[in-house]
């Protein structure tokens, strides 16, 4: 029974892309036409029609589907971002400069491991910058002998767009190394009782990756409201980070502008898949407000709205993004 449940387990452990069903556009509104997860799958492994289906013997498991979606329907099983980030910032404690490897390629050097880096998006990309208080090596020397090698190309392209749509040292900040010969590895040294510390954590791990549940994740209420990690971790860097961010709310913020064709019907709010909407008491009435920290720009609440009233402009320019207005 135990070798059934671990055969089981070892002949999925290419399933690691887990799907809500619910947070995709198209399931909640049948008039969008929002195909990114389709648009950037190199080998036609998404599709999408009466429900999602993700080909299992075509994904390359790049990732790309779960940094490019907009509101969050797909996500890297096994993934924690945020205890990613911890980890990497506690190494900094004993190394001048992590590195972060591939799941995939284990005979690489690297301090910390995670899924193919398609996953990383801009938003990602930006949280590192921000939160890692020193450089981190991105180590792809493994990348050329692998079919998601096409991977290098866009997180240049990603990190491109960040140098140029704000004022962040990210080119300092996060280095992709393609060279082994300019890889700086840096072993992790420990006491005997961190030594045995490092190994039990290590243990529990591996063992709990190896059990772990291969059923995608629970999907939720269509009627839900929840913000994708990517807006969450823009909000904590706006939260965290000192000085100016009006470039970073100017590129990657949404303002909605409402005209007096609304007649306050309020059916936005409803499809509205993260609560960035919402009824405020104005006067003896009531009306429409919003709130850009949690607005991903989907255009939902436009492409809904039968009056014309909704439009959804990029930039938010006011005076406090996480406040409705």
């Amino acid at each position: 029974m135990l070798q059934g449940k671990i055969i089981n387990t070892m002949s999925n452990t290419a399933d690691a892309i887990a799907v809500d069903q619910s947070r995709c556009l198209r399931m909640r509104f049948n008039k969008s036409t929002c195909s990114e997860c389709i648009k950037h799958c190199r080998f036609d492994a998404v599709r999408i029609d009466e429900c999602i289906d993700i080909k299992r013997d075509a994904c390359s498991e790049c990732m790309l589907c779960v940094s490019v979606c907009p509101s969050g329907c797909f996500d890297a099983k096994a993934t924690d971002f945020y205890s990613l980030i911890s980890r990497l910032k506690k190494a900094v404690n004993s190394v001048s400069s992590p590195v972060l490897g591939c799941n995939e390629r284990v005979d690489l050097k690297a301090h910390e491991r995670t899924v193919c880096f398609g996953f990383l998006s801009e938003d990602h990309i930006i949280a590192l910058s921000v939160f890692m208080e020193g450089r981190l090596q991105i180590n792809l020397t493994g990348c050329a002998d692998c079919r998601n090698g096409f991977i290098v190309d866009t997180l240049k392209k990603r990190i491109g767009n960040i140098a140029k749509n704000t004022s962040l040292n990210v080119f300092e900040k996060i280095c992709l190394v393609e060279d082994g010969s300019e890889l700086y590895y840096q072993d992790i040294s420990y006491d005997r009782r961190g030594f045995f510390k490092a190994i039990k954590n290590l243990t529990f791990l591996h063992a709990s990756e190896f059990f772990e549940n291969d059923e995608v994740m629970a999907p939720q209420s269509y009627s839900a409201k929840k913000i994708p990690i990517k807006r969450d971790l823009l909000n904590r860097v706006i939260s965290y980070k000192k000085g100016d961010n009006t470039a970073l709310l100017e590129n990657y913020y949404y303002t909605v502008d409402i005209n007096e064709d609304c007649n306050n019907c309020f059916a936005c709010i409803g499809m509205c898949p993260t609560g960035a909407l919402k009824i405020e008491t104005a006067g003896d009435g009531r009306e429409l407000s919003f709130n850009t920290s949690l607005c991903i720009g989907c255009g939902l609440c436009e492409g809904f709205c039968i009056n014309n009233a909704i439009s959804i402009e990029k930039g938010f320019r006011g005076h406090n993004p996480f406040e409705f207005a």
